[in-house]
């Protein structure tokens, strides 16, 4: 992104649950952050970036992980209460490289 340029920023958001009565493993990427989601809890993923893109969430046999966009900032609740990030904004996550053609 060029300096000086202003890109509308888009937002973004998803409640995710866990329906199963184990926890789960619940993972933000690409920031690396793990926490716990018990039964029957919900994580609020809010989300703000680039448009072109949006927010992945991948379920697995055993966790749950949520990937931002390049561009994108990401922000959690549970219970009203931020997650992770020390209350601070996380950074953007960076632009994917270009692949060259071969």
């Amino acid at each position: 992104m060029a300096a000086g340029v202003d890109i509308a920023e888009r937002p973004e958001s998803v409640r995710v649950s866990n329906a199963r009565t184990v926890d789960m493993p619940f993972y933000l990427e690409p920031w690396g952050e793990e926490y716990t989601l018990a039964p029957g809890a919900v994580i609020e993923v809010l989300a703000e970036g680039p448009p072109g893109a949006s927010l992945e969430v991948e379920l697995a046999d055993d966790h749950i992980t949520v990937y931002g966009w390049p561009g994108s900032v990401v922000t959690l609740y549970q219970d009203g209460a931020e997650l992770g990030a020390g209350g601070g904004k996380r950074m953007r996550v960076p632009a994917l490289p270009l692949r060259e053609e071969p």
